[in-house]
């Protein structure tokens, strides 16, 4: 079994994250930042996703992100759906 990287968070870091959690700005936000909380706090992904009623697969990725990018990562929003091919939407648009 692998074993989740651990996450370190700034005072700074974990403020916005728990506004981010208790206002909801986003129900996505909120369930990214609940994440990455339980994981600082040294949770497995698997206890995360229990306890949030989510995937592994999903407390993975944002965890992924977050080490990645930090706070930025996980608060932009990835696009949706299939990427649209730049000679395609060339062509439509011509």
């Amino acid at each position: 079994m692998k074993i989740a990287p651990p996450i370190r968070l700034t005072s700074e870091e974990r403020s916005r994250l728990l506004i981010w959690k208790r206002l909801r700005v986003s129900g996505r936000l909120a369930l990214r930042a609940e994440i990455i909380l339980l994981a600082a706090e040294g949770k497995t992904n698997q206890q995360i996703a229990h306890q949030l009623h989510t995937s592994p697969k999903t407390v993975s990725l944002w965890r992924r992100r977050f080490l990645q990018g930090g706070l930025d990562a996980i608060e932009r929003e990835a696009p949706r759906g299939k990427p649209i091919r730049t000679k395609i939407l060339k062509s439509y648009l011509s």
